[in-house]
């Protein structure tokens, strides 16, 4: 009578979100390139990460938890996010609407922090997401004009066009600077 072989148990993807935010810490720690560390991670996974992103629901919910409210049906009579909606002529049967509202009033989910490419700055996508406190690490509490240009200047030296900076990327580097100062 012979055996069957048991199927392998299945081997768990590990997580994208922790694999970047471990790079990042690495790549600051040690002065490493963070796409050279991805490059590596993904050779040793045996390709690429499968994207782990936030259902709708959970987006939902995490909106609604931000505006204390305990349902949709609450969170909708509340004026700021209804001015929001509007606003923006969001569709709120639809994730991308949810998705909109999170980045605007919870942050950037988690699959969107610590990115790595050629047009993130400080895990920020640059060219996905208008953050400038958290591309130029500032306090906007605490930041002063002199504050946002030196960030700036610093920023542009890495990535000017003139030094192989991505020409998109700099400019919404002098947009983001440009609307911090508008403030002051």
């Amino acid at each position: 009578m012979s055996k069957k072989a048991k199927p392998s148990p299945r081997k768990k993807s590990p997580d994208i979100n922790k694999v970047r935010a471990e790079i990042r810490q690495l790549a600051q720690k040690y002065d490493y390139d963070e796409q050279v560390l991805l490059k590596f991670a993904e050779f040793v996974n045996g390709g690429a990460f499968k994207p782990v992103e936030p259902s709708m629901q959970e987006l939902k919910v995490a909106v609604i938890t931000a505006f204390e409210c305990s349902s949709y049906q609450e969170l909708k009579q509340n004026g700021i996010f209804t001015l929001f909606v509007q606003e923006h002529k969001l569709k709120m049967n639809q994730k991308t609407a949810w998705l909109k509202a999170y980045r605007k009033f919870v942050g950037l989910p988690e699959n969107e922090r610590n990115a790595i490419s050629n047009t993130s700055i400080n895990g920020v996508d640059v060219l996905r997401n208008f953050l400038p406190w958290e591309v130029f690490q500032l306090n906007p509490k605490t930041a002063t004009s002199e504050d946002i240009k030196s960030a700036f200047n610093q920023l542009a030296k890495e990535h000017h066009p003139d030094h192989g900076g991505h020409p998109d990327v700099f400019e919404k580097l002098k947009s983001m600077r440009d609307s911090l100062l508008a403030a002051y």
